[in-house]
């Protein structure tokens, strides 16, 4: 028995140092709360649940980010306006599906956060804006009081649902973006809650645009969907206990053996680049980033999602196609199986409209063809190494504060249970 004992006492002791030693060569470092503009915060808070922001007073960024939605909608495909509901709970009835799964949006509003939507079509490049809008694009916008008024990418984020039909402003829309801002802007500043807040939290400023509205929504998120408490950044603050021997081991797999910091890597654990993955695609072929760049090989690249939360936030991907992280792990221990036999039900209960997976001979060998050199082959994790890299990934990397959620989890993999304080 002392021999067993020193043995498994040994084992988990080389286990802990390969992944300090990993976690040294990569310099990662825990993520850290950032100071909150209280004034600022409280006029965020009352326009992210505000239904004056859209265009027929029906929906707001809440409907789509919400708590229940754990940042997203726990959804396929996103859902626009005259969809009712929150969460799993949302469901189409007069609303369009949207080309693309809803992003949680865990952690945005950090510094370091230097693409956001899945083609990347908002982007910072050096002291300007890369965005849909060029009237606030490049280094001499058109309408500078507005682009040098945003104080950070998920502030220009945050507006552009508002002018998006499909999304906020309303299906029948046929506003421009900056007409549909000026909307927006003579709709909130005609409330006298609202010109109250804003003088608050701008004492300095006499003269209103959409970009306070951005900032204003953008500190808010920063705040309420803040994940920087998971058991990784208490061991990476020197809490040792915090993970599990089985999470030490799914972390050296992710590290090491799985691949995954091609991509998945810093603090963030992304690059913020863009990649062809090889995910099933829903409905009409989507080329992803080349339909911001124009550059065919951009064809079929998403964005790089960071993984705070990602155990609390599926279905994933563009696409919303892989349920849950088993999915996930496998298509990545081999994506080439996935081209070959991903099955996917067209009916889901919270769609009027089918989901139709796209079968197209030519898009699947073009996705096929196109897949990103970075993206590992033939990993051939074994099933202990994959249950590991699944409690890394699920318990590990999940805010202390919504462990709750992780129900099941020590029933599917042992040594996984939440950490709940």
């Amino acid at each position: 028995m002392f021999l067993v004992l020193a043995f498994l006492f040994s084992f988990s002791s080389a286990q802990a140092q390969n992944l300090d030693d990993y976690i040294q060569r990569l310099r990662l470092a825990p993520l850290a709360a950032p100071q909150k503009r209280m004034a600022l915060y409280q006029l965020g808070s009352k326009l992210y649940f505000d239904n004056r922001l859209s265009g027929k007073g029906n929906i707001s960024c809440n409907s789509c980010h919400s708590q229940e939605g754990f940042g997203g909608d726990a959804l396929p495909l996103g859902l626009g306006e005259g969809a009712q509901g929150l969460g799993a709970r949302r469901v189409q009835q007069n609303g369009l599906v949207l080309a693309r799964h809803t992003p949680a949006n865990y952690n945005v509003g950090l510094a370091d956060v230097r693409t956001l939507f899945w083609d990347g079509r908002v982007m910072r490049i050096r002291n300007h804006w890369m965005t849909p809008e060029p009237k606030i694009n490049g280094e001499n916008p058109e309408l500078p009081e507005i682009a040098r008024t945003f104080d950070s990418i998920s502030a220009v984020q945050a507006v552009f649902p508002l002018a998006n039909p499909a999304e906020m402003l309303g299906k029948e829309s046929t506003l421009s973006t900056v007409e549909a801002w000026d909307q927006i802007m003579a709709r909130v500043l005609s409330i006298p809650e609202y010109t109250k807040l804003f003088r608050v939290a701008y004492p300095n400023v006499t003269s209103f645009n959409i970009a306070h509205v951005g900032n204003a929504l953008a500190e808010f998120q920063r705040h309420h969907f803040l994940a920087v408490n998971t058991p990784w950044d208490l061991y990476l603050r020197g809490r040792k206990n915090a993970l599990t021997e089985r999470m030490k081991r799914g972390a050296t797999v992710f590290l090491g053996k799985g691949m995954c910091t091609m991509c998945h890597v810093g603090d963030q654990l992304t690059s913020y680049g863009f990649q062809n993955i090889g995910v099933p695609q829903l409905l009409a072929d989507d080329h992803g980033r080349a339909a911001i760049t124009q550059n065919p090989n951009d064809v079929y690249k998403f964005r790089v999602s960071p993984l705070r939360n990602v155990g609390v936030t599926a279905p994933y991907m563009h696409a919303g196609t892989f349920k849950n992280l088993w999915e996930v792990i496998e298509h990545y221990n081999n994506p080439h199986n996935t081209f070959r036999n991903f099955t996917w039900n067209p009916r889901h209960r919270n769609y009027s409209d089918t989901l139709i997976l796209d079968t197209n001979g030519a898009n699947h060998d073009n996705r096929e063809r196109t897949l990103s050199p970075q993206l590992a082959r033939n990993l051939y994790l074994t099933s202990d190494e994959k249950a590991d890299l699944f409690c890394f990934l699920k318990v590990a990397l999940t805010d202390i504060s919504l462990q709750k959620y992780l129900k099941g989890v020590e029933n599917e993999v042992t040594d996984c249970s939440p950490l709940l304080n």
